[in-house]
């Protein structure tokens, strides 16, 4: 029998998935977003976390930027 289950394809570079990975470990398991770890860069995840992980990623990538003062 198959069992199928609605996600979130997500494929990024190592350090992006060890940060997802990281995420989802800090969340008590009743939180926890990510179905299956496919390999070191591909991470299926629940469909309803997609934009927090887009935020998440989106503020991490803000506040590691290098800006060079005027």
């Amino acid at each position: 029998m198959v069992n199928a289950t609605k996600g979130v394809f997500i494929s990024c570079d190592i350090p992006m998935a060890q940060y997802i990975i990281n995420m989802n470990a800090s969340l008590p398991a009743s939180d926890k977003f990510i179905i299956h770890i496919l390999d070191s860069t591909h991470i299926f995840v629940q469909p309803h976390v997609e934009q927090m992980i887009r935020s998440q990623i989106a503020k991490f990538r803000e506040d590691n930027t290098y800006v060079k003062p005027n």
